[in-house]
């Protein structure tokens, strides 16, 4: 007979930062692992655009701070900047397909994530952090980037756009659920998904709600495997099934939910100290990494 095995208790708080995950949304076609056991709608900013935009809105969960605070604003991107590389990616397009994702992270790479980073203190200093606009690098995102502009051309079809998508969302959920055991008080990634999707089958509610209940599937896989869990979004999205004037644009009905008891941040600014009061007060001392075989024998392997 086969054993399952019990994953670990874990005290780490467990941020997931769902891209343009829309409050009514998730409601409407009963995304239970999006809105967990404590959910509402967060209040969100606009500061360069009439509408959030998701480089700013993420710094400002983080930091707590106001886009002009943190330093992250559309208008400080250097796009100009960036012009003359994307010639070169879309020429590159032309060779064969394998080498495309290498060109992917090679742009990146030059660009340094692409996007401005704040200077700022973050919610997850004592803690770990990946692919999270405004604050690290973001690879992940820039790839998807190059997808969904691929898909916007034709030059990628959905199916095999909407493929590769989850490969690197799922990633992402199980980066999350591996830092869970990792005895840090906080750990967050955030996941775009919901966000070119949204953009792609704004008028296309059906569509849309297929990959609603595909990324609740994969909540579910990690809500099993995180005792505490945080999942918010900087916006949500306009569509046709919400009957908003502008299907594709960003909409102001951004979500909070978490298995936590207790009230919940009403808008993003309010986030950081929410989830700070919440950081494990007993929190393990970090110590100095100490490793049992003979130095002599890991140069021999070449790893020192």
């Amino acid at each position: 007979m086969r054993t399952l095995l019990h994953w670990p208790m874990s005290d780490t708080l467990c941020v997931l930062g769902l891209d343009a995950a829309d409050y009514r949304l998730a409601n409407r076609w009963g995304c239970e692992n999006m809105l967990l056991e404590n959910h509402g709608e967060l209040e969100s900013l606009t500061h360069s655009l009439d509408v959030p935009a998701t480089l700013e809105v993420w710094p400002t969960i983080a930091t707590g701070l106001s886009p002009t605070e943190h330093g992250v604003e559309l208008d400080g991107v250097g796009w100009d900047n960036a012009t003359g590389l994307r010639a070169v990616v879309r020429a590159v397009q032309l060779l064969p397909e394998p080498l495309h994702e290498h060109l992917a992270d090679l742009k990146a790479q030059l660009l340094d994530g692409g996007y401005p980073r704040t200077d700022e203190s973050t919610v997850f200093d004592d803690g770990t952090v990946r692919n999270w606009p405004g604050v690290t690098p973001c690879y992940v995102w820039e790839r998807e980037g190059e997808w969904f502009e691929r898909a916007t051309d034709g030059d990628l079809s959905a199916d095999e756009f909407v493929r590769r998508y989850f490969g690197t969302t799922g990633s992402c959920f199980g980066w999350l659920a591996g830092q869970s055991l990792s005895s840090v008080p906080i750990v967050g990634i955030h996941a775009h998904v919901l966000d070119h999707t949204g953009h792609m089958y704004a008028r296309r509610p059906t569509a849309l709600r297929r990959i609603y209940e595909r990324v609740d599937s994969l909540l579910g896989w990690l809500r099993s495997r995180v005792d505490r869990l945080v999942v918010l979004s900087d916006h949500g999205m306009q569509t046709t099934a919400t009957n908003d004037p502008d299907p594709g644009v960003h909409s102001d009905h951004a979500l909070i939910a978490t298995t936590e008891s207790g009230p919940l941040p009403t808008d993003v600014l309010s986030v950081r100290d929410w989830l700070e009061d919440r950081i494990d007060a007993g929190r393990p001392e970090r110590t100095n990494a100490t490793v049992d075989a003979p130095r002599e024998h890991l140069e021999d392997l070449g790893y020192l």
